[in-house]
């Protein structure tokens, strides 16, 4: 941070002129938070990468300018803005302030539960925050924000998420660095079993992510898009315990078809009940007792690719090789194996506004899971332990939050 506090305001003066020529260019309405804004403002691939400059500017000069305290301060005390908004999901209140357009405090009292002396100071701290607005005193509408989070429920759920579990696994990383696993006592996933609602709630959330966020499915199409199949047009995919690639791509690709295999009935079911009539017949929902087992003899002849999306982020390096060793046995010469994951960043790699999403990753998998989020190079290191005669081609990809690699993994003749 070496620039100036003036160097800095010419930058950003310049950067956001640009952005209001290309919009005026563009017919792109200007952004705004009321809630009636409907605008690509935020969206526009035109102007993504001047918008991310300018923030990154807008972050280091509002550092520069508040100081170390300031800044510590405001770092650490926003625990309480998240805590509010929770309480304000978890209420209902913004589904009623939605329903009614504008709400009078003591309407959402009686609806909420919550003593109006409470709620109007967990509202007047959101509309600091540009989640509600206060047009008139006692009364509360919804903004831009809040009506995203309305209407975009598995995006909601996300965060909710985020509020809640990752919240707990947070204030507990010191000690879980020491004595324990996570926040939780137990794995994530066990502890979502023993909580059903939040279980549910954290499909939701993936699925959210999934479809706003992670780049992986967009890769995967890349892929399919650039490689033409000349004799086999079967994928199978493996794993999916929140989703899976195949329901989307069956959809898009006529040309091809699909099985899934996992080893638990229950996902089979839930990605089967997404898939249209219409596309049935051309995808397969397999249960098997392991996804260790080789696959049958008949993928030799009919098999293009292999599909493993979002799995093995939290497997062992010797569990990631063990299933490349079983799934080579059935390969046939021209398959593939496509692998998509999340990706730990080289330090510097990426501004730091940027970067920071994904340092966030990181530290979100050792506490909420114990494990380590691999760098590319780890990626490619544990692949190549499968057999002296793999071959991997990468290619990678990110979004505002998530950063994904695609590996390409064949095998030649040993």
């Amino acid at each position: 941070m070496s620039s100036t506090i003036r160097e800095l305001a010419s930058q950003i003066l310049a950067l956001c002129t640009q952005l209001e020529q290309t919009c005026n260019e563009a017919d792109i309405a200007p952004p705004s938070l009321s809630a009636d804004t409907r605008s690509s403002f935020w969206s526009n691939s035109e102007i993504e990468a001047t918008r991310s400059i300018a923030i990154g500017l807008l972050e280091e000069l509002t550092v520069l300018i508040q100081g170390p305290q300031e800044f510590l301060h405001e770092f650490v005390a926003s625990h309480w803005d998240h805590g509010a908004l929770y309480a304000f999901l978890h209420s209902q209140t913004l589904e009623y302030i939605a329903s009614s357009g504008r709400a009078s405090i003591e309407d959402l009292e009686s609806q909420s539960g919550i003593p109006a002396d409470k709620l109007v100071r967990i509202l007047g701290l959101l509309r600091c925050r540009h989640i509600v607005d206060e047009p008139e005193k006692g009364v509360y509408t919804l903004t831009a924000v809040s009506e995203e989070l309305f209407r975009d429920r598995d995006s909601r759920a996300c965060l909710e998420f985020q509020l809640f579990e990752t919240r707990i696994a947070s204030a507990h990383l010191a000690d879980a660095l020491a004595r324990k696993p996570n926040g939780f006592g137990m794995e994530m996933y066990d502890w979502h079993a023993c909580h059903p609602d939040k279980g549910e709630r954290f499909r939701r959330a993936m699925r959210g992510v999934s479809r706003a966020l992670d780049p992986a499915d967009s890769l995967i199409e890349g892929y399919i898009q650039q490689h033409t199949p000349t004799n086999k047009t079967k994928i199978v995919e493996i794993g999916g315990r929140y989703g899976f690639a195949s329901v989307s791509l069956v959809q898009k690709h006529p040309e091809l078809s699909f099985e899934v295999r996992s080893d638990s009935q229950d996902f089979l079911d839930r990605g089967s009940a997404q898939v249209p009539s219409s596309c049935l017949e051309r995808i397969s929902f397999k249960h098997c007792q392991s996804v260790f087992e080789s696959p049958p003899t008949c993928d030799t002849h009919t098999v293009w690719l292999y599909v493993i999306r979002n799995l093995l982020w939290n497997w062992s390096d010797t569990d990631v090789v063990r299933l490349m060793r079983a799934i080579k046995q059935g390969m046939g010469a021209s398959t593939r194996i496509l692998v998509t994951d999340g990706v730990s960043p080289v330090s510097g790699q990426f501004p730091l506004h940027e970067e920071i999403a994904y340092r966030r990753r990181d530290i979100t998998t050792m506490s909420m899971h114990n494990v380590k989020q691999r760098t590319h190079e780890e990626w490619v290191g544990v692949f190549k332990q499968a057999t002296p005669s793999v071959r991997v081609e990468s290619t990678l990809g990110r979004s505002s939050h998530v950063y994904k690699g695609l590996w390409e993994i064949s095998f030649v003749d040993e």
